[in-house]
C-alpha cells in the first residue's frame, strides 16, 4: 500500500480557516503594541497550530516593529496606523524567503535526523534549542523581528524544556518565540506561565468539510465525509490521512475486525505485510493511531446508544457501527480501555527497540481476537 507524496505544508499554507478568534487576540496585541515575547499555540494534532504559527510570523516580517517612529513634520505624533488582518501579500519578498525556507530571520526548531541512525529523533534535543539563543542576539538582517518556532514541545525532552524557560527568562529586544504544544498540561509551568496562550479547538464538522473539498475537489462528496468523520475536527490530520489513503485502510482495518472472534488469519497476515514494506511509509504509525481512534469511536457510540443523551459521531463507513456495536457487546467497554493501554505500549515499546514491524501488528490483532474469543 504506496502513499502520495505530501505537499500541504504549514510553512506553504497560507489559508487558515476556523480560527479567526486566535488570530483576532493576535492582531489585538499588535495593535495595541503589546506583543508579546512568547505565543503558546494549543490544540490537538492537525487543528492549524503550525499554519497560524507561519501566518503569525509572516504577518511580523512584513510589519517591522516601529522603535524608531518619531514625530511628523511639525512635530505631532504619528499616529500608528491599525492592521485589520494578518494575512499578507503572497509575493512578498518576506513570504517568498518563508516558503523557500530561506527567511535569515525566522528560525524553526523541529525534530531532527540521528546521523547515527538515519532515522529522526523521538524528542528536541537540548542543542537544537540552544540554536534559538543564539538567533536571537544575532541582528535581525531586515531591521525587523526575529522570530524562533518551536514544532512542538511537546517533542521537547527535559534538557531541552530547561534550555527554552532559559530563554523566555531574559528575551532579547524584538524577538518572538512562537511554541507550538499538543498537550500543554504536560509541559513545565513555568513555561506557560511566560507565555500568552492562543488555544485552538478543533473545527466543526462542516468547516472541515469546506476545507478539504477546497483541496480536494476531485474526491466524492462520500469520501470526503468519510474523511470528516475520521478527522476528529483537525483539517491537517484529515489531508493527512487522505495523502495515505487512511479511509482505504481503515476499511481494511475494520474488514479484518469484522472477522473476529476467529480471525481470518490470511488475510491479517498480509495486511500486516502490506502496510510495514518500505514503500507503505507511515502506514504502520497510521494504523495505530486508527485503531485508537476506532476504539474510542466505539466506546462512545456503544455508551451512548439507547440512551436518551447523543453523541455527535459520525459514521465513516457503511456498517461501521453495526461492527461497533457487535465487538462493543462481546467484553465490556472497560476491557476495551484495557486493551488499547496494552497495545500502546506496545507500539511504543516497537518504535523505541526498533522491532520488527509486521510481527508487531500481527500481536496486536491476535491480543484482540484473544481477548474476544476468551468470552
Amino acid at each position: 500500500m504506496e502513499t502520495e507524496e505530501v505537499t500541504f505544508l504549514p510553512r506553504n499554507t497560507h489559508d487558515l480557516t476556523g480560527h479567526e478568534g486566535a488570530e483576532g487576540l493576535f492582531l489585538d496585541a499588535f495593535n495595541a503594541e503589546k506583543i508579546h515575547h512568547a505565543w503558546m499555540v494549543t490544540g490537538p494534532k492537525g487543528v492549524g497550530k503550525a499554519t497560524l504559527a507561519f501566518k503569525m510570523a509572516r504577518f511580523l516580517l512584513n510589519n517591522p516593529p516601529d522603535d524608531d517612529q518619531g514625530p511628523g513634520l511639525f512635530g505631532d505624533v504619528l499616529e500608528k496606523t491599525v492592521v485589520s488582518s494578518i494575512s499578507t501579500d503572497i509575493e512578498s519578498t518576506a513570504n517568498r524567503l518563508i516558503t523557500a525556507g530561506s527567511n535569515a530571520d525566522l528560525l524553526v526548531i523541529e525534530k531532527t535526523e540521528d546521523p547515527k541512525t538515519g532515522k529522526m529523533r523521538n524528542n528536541i534535543l537540548v542543542d537544537d534549542v540552544r540554536k534559538i539563543n543564539n538567533f536571537f542576539h544575532k541582528t535581525s538582517t531586515a531591521g525587523g523581528w526575529r522570530i524562533a518556532i518551536v514544532d512542538t514541545a511537546d517533542e521537547m525532552n527535559r534538557n531541552a524544556a530547561n534550555a527554552i524557560l532559559k530563554i523566555l527568562e531574559e528575551p532579547p529586544k524584538n524577538s518572538i518565540l512562537i511554541i507550538l504544544a499538543h498537550a500543554p498540561g504536560k509541559l513545565l509551568p513555568t513555561i506557560k506561565s511566560r507565555c500568552r496562550m492562543l488555544p485552538l479547538k478543533p473545527l466543526k464538522s462542516a468547516i472541515v468539510k469546506e476545507i478539504l473539498q477546497k483541496y480536494f475537489p476531485d474526491k466524492e462528496d462520500n469520501v470526503i465525509d468519510g474523511y470528516v468523520a475520521l478527522s476528529n475536527g483537525s483539517p491537517g490530520y484529515a489531508i493527512s490521512l487522505i495523502e495515505h489513503k487512511g479511509l482505504e485502510l481503515y476499511r481494511e482495518m475494520l474488514g479484518l475486525l469484522s472477522t473476529m472472534p476467529n480471525i481470518n488469519v490470511p488475510m491479517m497476515h498480509d495486511f500486516a505485510g502490506a502496510i510495514t514494506t518500505k514503500k507503505s511509509g507511515d502506514m504502520f504509525l497510521l494504523f495505530a493511531e486508527m485503531l485508537s481512534q476506532f476504539i474510542s469511536r466505539m466506546v462512545r457510540h456503544v455508551s451512548y446508544k439507547g440512551s436518551a443523551h447523543t453523541h455527535n459521531i459520525k459514521e465513516a463507513l457503511s456498517e461501521e457501527f453495526a461492527l461497533m456495536e457487535e465487538l462493543g457487546a462481546i467484553i465490556p467497554l472497560d476491557q476495551w480501555a484495557e486493551l488499547w493501554e496494552k497495545i500502546s505500549g506496545k507500539m511504543i515499546v516497537t518504535d523505541k527497540l526498533n522491532m520488527e514491524r509486521k510481527q508487531t501488528v500481527i500481536d496486536i490483532l491476535n491480543m484482540i481476537n484473544s481477548a474476544l474469543s476468551a468470552k
